[in-house]
Formats: structure tokens, C-alpha cells, sequence
């Protein structure tokens, strides 16, 4: 009888014990992937530019390359809506890791320094460094070598842009370049003949030239520069949500299996230029970094 009353005694303890510990100890916190499955939502950041992701005027429908991509790519994930909140292209990031975006999507390249920072997903998108210039291309501008040779010539680029340090590297000299805030205000520099060439991404020219909308300018075709200026393109997610950028992958993967990618391509004016290589992967891109 004592043993049988020891043991209930050691029994009750070890309940009571229990009891004591799962009140003490936190549950395991719910990751964003768990949030956004159960949700069947997700919040991405862009910066209302075409044609990366924008407010069309008319209707307020968000538009463009990565917010139909995104769609596409979870459509069949059980992540039917996909809710999107603007702000400036250097609050992304910030945004995306203070937590007010679950993943960031606005033509973000991938390179070694941000791979420091987020955690990418497949690339979608190639990109090169393209110029729009005055109807008839009246410098004969054709690369960032016309530019560096030409003294008389003067670029428009975006402050801190990748085709700033593509032009110094290819001999333009810096005091030749000017530095515009926005895309509005590099193109009205062009206007105004304050600049012969305004550079930006090519899916960028392609989406500000597309439906005639601007027959005062051009792009030059072509416009060569060295093949260090070629950049991929990628949706942006935090480190420590890689599970979220497997699932995302998942379902890029699909896309780009099953042709819907170049449907995409094409209501936007992309083509074979802006193809991702086969096999080409994050991990490469990013390097050491990864």
C-alpha cells in the first residue's frame, strides 16, 4: 500500500510538475510561412514604378511584372490574396526587415552586398543597362564608351544605382554624370538638354516607352556596355524566412515550367533578352555571400 501511495504521490508531482513548466516556458512562435498558410495572405513591398509593380490611374489595380508573377506563383499554394503597400525603392528593404512587408518585389537586383541582407529567391528576370535619349538620337550615343569619349555629352542616372557605378567603370567621368532622385526627374533633365542620355534598367526603358506614350524619345538601339552590367532580378524575403522563399520557389518553378512566365514576359514588352539562363541559381549570383 505505501508503495502504491508513493507512487500516485510521484505521479501527481510529476502532472503537477508539467503543468508548471508548459505555463512557464513560451509556445513555439509561428513563423511567417505558418502565418501566411493559415491567412492564405501575404504582404509584399514595391515602389510603384513600371514595370515592376504599379498603380494603373484609372482603376487602382495594382499592376506589373512582379505583382502578376507573384500572383501566378502562389495561385496554387493556398496564398489567394496577395496584398501589396507602396513606399519609396530605399525603404524596402528597411521595411522588409523592420516587418511591415512579408517579401519585397520592385526589380531588386541580386548582389553580393543585399544577399548580405535578405534572402533571395530564384532569379526571374535578366537586365542590362539601357539609354533613352532625344527622338533621333541626336549625339549618336550607343554605349557608356560614346558617353566617356564624347566630352560634350552629359548621362542622367539614378542617386546610388547600379548604372552610376557601371558608367564610372567604364570610363565616364564622374563629373559628366548627374544624379536624379527619381525616374521623373532624369527624364525632364533630358528634356530640359540638361543630359544627352538618360540610363536606367532595360525593363525600366522598356516599361517608360511602351505605347508610344513619349515620341519625343528613344531608346538607343543599341546601347553596348561591358557584360559586368548584366543583373538578375528577384523577389526578396528575410533571412530568417527561408522556408517562405522555398515555398515561393516552388511555385516559381511551376511558372516557368508550364509557359504562364511568358505570358507574363510578353504583357510587359519583355522577350529573350530578358530570359534567365537555364540552370542559373541565387547561390551563384550571390557568391561568398550567400
Amino acid at each position: 500500500m505505501k508503495f502504491r501511495a508513493r507512487s500516485a504521490a510521484i505521479g501527481l508531482a510529476c502532472i503537477a510538475y508539467a503543468a508548471i513548466v508548459g505555463s512557464v516556458l513560451p509556445a513555439t512562435a509561428e513563423t511567417t510561412k505558418e502565418r501566411v498558410l493559415r491567412e492564405g495572405r501575404i504582404v509584399i513591398g514595391i515602389h510603384n514604378r513600371s514595370p515592376w509593380g504599379y498603380k494603373k490611374e484609372e482603376t487602382g489595380e495594382l499592376l506589373g511584372w512582379h505583382p502578376d508573377l507573384l500572383r501566378a506563383a502562389f495561385a496554387d499554394l493556398g496564398i489567394k490574396q496577395v496584398d501589396f503597400q507602396v513606399t519609396e525603392f530605399g525603404a524596402l528593404i528597411p521595411g522588409l526587415m523592420a516587418g511591415r512587408f512579408d517579401a519585397v518585389a520592385s526589380g531588386l537586383s541580386i548582389t553580393p552586398p543585399r544577399c548580405q541582407q535578405v534572402a533571395f529567391g530564384a532569379p526571374d528576370l535578366r537586365q542590362d543597362d539601357a539609354a533613352i535619349v532625344l527622338a533621333g538620337n541626336p549625339k549618336a550615343i550607343h554605349s557608356y564608351a560614346d558617353l566617356a569619349k564624347k566630352s560634350d555629352t552629359i548621362m542622367g542616372g539614378g542617386r546610388g544605382s547600379n548604372v552610376i557605378q557601371n558608367a564610372i567603370a567604364e570610363g565616364v567621368p564622374q563629373d559628366r554624370i548627374l544624379q536624379f532622385p527619381d525616374i521623373e526627374t532624369n527624364i525632364a533633365a533630358l528634356r530640359a538638354g540638361r543630359t544627352d542620355a538618360a540610363v536606367f534598367s532595360s525593363p525600366t526603358v522598356i516599361g517608360l516607352l511602351a505605347g508610344k506614350k513619349n515620341p519625343d524619345l528613344e531608346r538607343a538601339n543599341p546601347f553596348t556596355t561591358d557584360e559586368k552590367s548584366i543583373s538578375y532580378v528577384a523577389i526578396a524575403f528575410r533571412k530568417d524566412d527561408g522556408d517562405l522563399r522555398d515555398l515561393y520557389n516552388q511555385g516559381l518553378a511551376k511558372v516557368m515550367s508550364n509557359g504562364t512566365i511568358a505570358s507574363i514576359m510578353a504583357r510587359y514588352g519583355f522577350g529573350p533578352t530578358e530570359n534567365v539562363p537555364p540552370g542559373l541559381t541565387t547561390s551563384q549570383l550571390c557568391g561568398a555571400a550567400n
